[in-house]
Order: structure tokens, then sequence, then C-alpha cells
């Protein structure tokens, strides 16, 4: 219901409603401004934010969201409008941690190709890699069971062994895997040979990746990552959903702009 009522504020762009869902040391990182850290702080973003959003003529739709007791995600579109004042859809997700049923820290991330398009040659593009853990010290409480937080450090200690073939068998039949270079992957057998395909391209491509944070409870989790090419790293984060101990969404993402600008510096 919390970050249920961020889409409903979202619609009548009042931004300072939302000031009384946050805890006092929240912290809110917006991919254009960085992080907000603590009530006062927030607030002062939130009116700005009351300003700049109707006066850009954007707007927030097509929210899904996914939520337990101390985290959860959001899936949304920013439609912006061109330069010929059509409204072109930006994607965007939200990472959520809940405590005491308020919101502890919102990170905010904007796709920077679609946004890049739609502004080029702006100097102003969405900086996914501040978000990575910023969050970090705001963990939610322990004491009760989080088995979608396990299953997460359980797939990231696989992942960091090397052996992707091993991440196979933490999925459901029927679960969706997302990559934005491989596409989408539905069911065991099609997530299987995605895995057996990243075992063999990720070790020949030099390319590893590092946990940063993680949140989870009974049946949702979010994690956020590094991946390290030989010529650089860009942040990744994935939303996950989880039923009887086995993913059933695994959605990736990553700073698709950043990793370009690493394997063709020129922009080529």
């Amino acid at each position: 219901d919390v970050i249920r009522q961020f889409g409903e504020v979202e619609q009548d762009q009042r931004y300072t409603r939302l000031l009384e869902l946050f805890t006092d040391d929240a912290v809110y990182y917006d991919p254009f401004l960085g992080a907000q850290r603590g009530k006062e702080a927030i607030h002062s973003f939130m009116e700005h934010m009351e300003k700049v959003v109707p006066a850009s003529g954007a707007r927030f739709e097509s929210w899904e969201t996914e939520a337990d007791t101390t985290c959860g995600w959001a899936r949304w579109v920013m439609a912006m409008p061109d330069s010929a004042g059509e409204p072109t859809p930006i994607p965007g997700q939200s990472l959520y941690r809940l405590r005491e049923g308020k919101v502890c820290s919102v990170v905010d991330y904007v796709d920077a190709r679609a946004f890049g398009r739609l502004r080029p040659g702006s100097s102003r593009l969405p900086d996914a890699a501040g978000a990575a853990g910023v969050a970090a010290t705001h963990g939610a409480a322990t004491g009760s069971p989080q088995p979608a937080l396990d299953l997460v450090r359980h797939f990231w200690q696989i992942q960091d062994g090397g052996d992707y073939t091993g991440l196979a068998p933490l999925f459901a039949d029927d679960a969706v895997f997302t990559d934005l270079v491989y596409g989408v992957m539905q069911g065991g057998p099609a997530i299987a040979d995605y895995m057996a395909t990243m075992k063999a391209e990720m070790p020949a491509r030099g390319i590893t990746f590092e946990l940063v944070d993680c949140a989870g409870d009974s049946t949702v989790a979010w994690s956020q990552w590094w991946c390290h090419f030989p010529e650089g790293r860009v942040p990744g984060w994935t939303l996950h959903t989880v039923r009887d101990g086995a993913f059933t969404l695994d959605a990736d993402y990553f700073d698709t702009v950043a990793a370009a600008a690493l394997r063709s510096p020129a922009g080529n």
C-alpha cells in the first residue's frame, strides 16, 4: 500500500504528500539530483519536484509494484514530450526498503538510452552508478524468515564461483528471466540454456559481476551490482519475485549507455 501511494501521488504531482511515508532517516536517490538524506532534504527535493515535473510535461504511468513487509520494487514509465510535443515513453524502476510501515530508502532508475534519445546532446543524463549501495546502511530488521533474501545471496554465491549452470535449479518451471542483451527467457529449459551460454561467454569476454547490495523478504527481493568489463565497470540492478523457494521473476537492468561507452569510447 505504501509503494502504491507513490504511484498515486505521481498522478497529481503533489510530491510533498509523500513526506509522511518516509522514516526520519530515509534516503531518496534521484537519478538526476543524487541522494537526498533525511526528511528535511527529501522535503526540499519534493518541493522542487512539484515545480519542475509539471513544467517539463512529464507524466508517470503504467505502475507495476511488488512488495513484502521490508522491501519492494516498482516498474513504471515516465512519458516526456519530444520536440514535437508527443509523449515519449522512458522506462524506469524503483527499489524500496521498508521499516515499520514506512519507506526508509528509495532508489529510482531511469533508462539512460531512452532518455538520451529524447534529449540528444544533453549534459545531464541519469546517473545509475551513484545509486549503487547508496542505501546499504538501511538494512531491513532481522528476526523473521527472509527466504527471498537467502535465495538471492545463494544465487550470488554460485555466480561468484563462475558456474552459471548451477543457477538454473534456483528457478521455478514457469519462471521468467529478462536480460537486456539476450532478451526474455520463459520457463526452466530456456533459462538453463541461457545459463549454459553465460558459463561459456562471460569468462571468454572477461566479464565478472560483483554484488553491491540486496534486500529481500518472503516473496520479493532486489539486488544492486557492478558488471566488470576489461575496460571498466557499469552499474546494474535486478528485480526478483520468489515462490516456494525458487525465483519466478528475474529482471536484469544495467546502464546500457555506460556499457556502450566502455566498448566504444569514441561513441561509434
